[in-house]
């Protein structure tokens, strides 16, 4: 794909866009929107009930959503900056990242988010000489809209990760918890969706692509997620951000499909070179053994 035609899948991309009415929650701005704003922690509450329920001890009733940026601490350690961070009111600390973006490595980038919210958790208070290390549990959900290698084997949608005793996996410490949501192989359909989890799970793949909120997917919750979703209800400046979220996946994907093209043109052209020296080879090792002319030739007709 070269450039001109680039930017034209682009301009079509964005007129497809600018007829949508709800925005992607796969992108920053319409997730936290939706599920990080103050005063509206029904939807955030409900999520995290819905999707670490194997992993809470009892019902999170309230949360206080958080400063999601944690200043590194120390000179070489930088900052870190999630989309949503709250507590609950047993003190347990809850991170909820959206990602689109594919990234090898994402399964070691919540474990250090995680720490980094451990470590911010320490007291602050000059006057104490010492800490006993009792942090609050921390839970990391993490909504997935790629597939990660390590699980290409099955098509469980949520995956729990949290440290366990290997000689008796009975023995389960939950003071970090790393949830993984899957949303690539949360495959049901609108009519298969009963549970509030699974119409959750719906809306956060496909709410752009729905001309209107359907009457399954409406509820208290639901209703709060979708009119946060509604790009009528953005503000200027939220659908500028909005838009530049847009505009940086069409230019990734973009990059991402000139470079496949790229590299299939160059396999084509070492195929060929490594053919033809192949060939080459062939021919002498023929030569060497005694072959003439004409027998070679029939014999490269019938051999590969």
């Amino acid at each position: 794909m070269n450039s001109k035609e680039m930017m034209k899948k682009l301009k079509e991309l964005q007129k497809l866009e600018g007829k949508k009415k709800f925005a992607n929650l796969g992108f920053d701005m319409p997730f936290k929107k939706a599920f990080g704003t103050e005063g509206e922690e029904e939807p955030l509450i409900a999520t995290l009930n819905a999707c670490l329920e194997s992993e809470l001890a009892h019902p999170i009733t309230a949360v206080e959503i958080k400063n999601p940026y944690i200043i590194g601490q120390t000179r070489g350690r930088r900052d870190a900056n999630l989309d949503i961070r709250c507590k609950d009111s047993k003190g347990s600390e809850f991170i909820v990242e959206m990602q689109t973006g594919r990234q090898k490595h994402f399964i070691k980038r919540a474990a250090f988010y995680s720490s980094d919210t451990i470590v911010a958790s320490a007291p602050k208070d000059k006057k104490k000489k010492r800490w006993d290390y009792n942090f609050p549990n921390v839970f990391s959900l993490n909504f997935l809209h790629f597939d990660l290698d390590v699980w290409k084997s099955n098509d469980v949608v949520i995956h729990p990760l949290a440290y366990t005793d290997k000689i008796q996996p009975e023995i389960r410490f939950d003071f970090s918890n790393l949830v993984f949501v899957r949303l690539s192989k949360f495959s049901k359909s609108l009519c298969e969706c009963e549970s509030f989890k699974d119409k959750l799970l719906f809306s956060l793949r496909h709410a752009h692509e729905l001309d209107e909120q359907p009457p399954q997917l409406e509820g208290e919750v639901l209703d709060k997620i979708f009119r946060s979703a509604k790009i009528a209800n953005f503000t200027s400046e939220e659908y500028a951000d909005y838009m530049n979220g847009v505009r940086g996946d069409w230019d990734r994907w973009a990059e991402v499909d000139f470079a496949k093209e790229e590299g299939e043109a160059r396999g084509i052209v070492i195929g060929e070179a490594r053919g033809v020296a192949i060939g080459e080879t062939k021919v002498l090792d023929l030569v060497a053994q005694g072959y003439g002319y004409e027998q070679i030739k029939e014999l490269l007709k019938h051999k590969p």
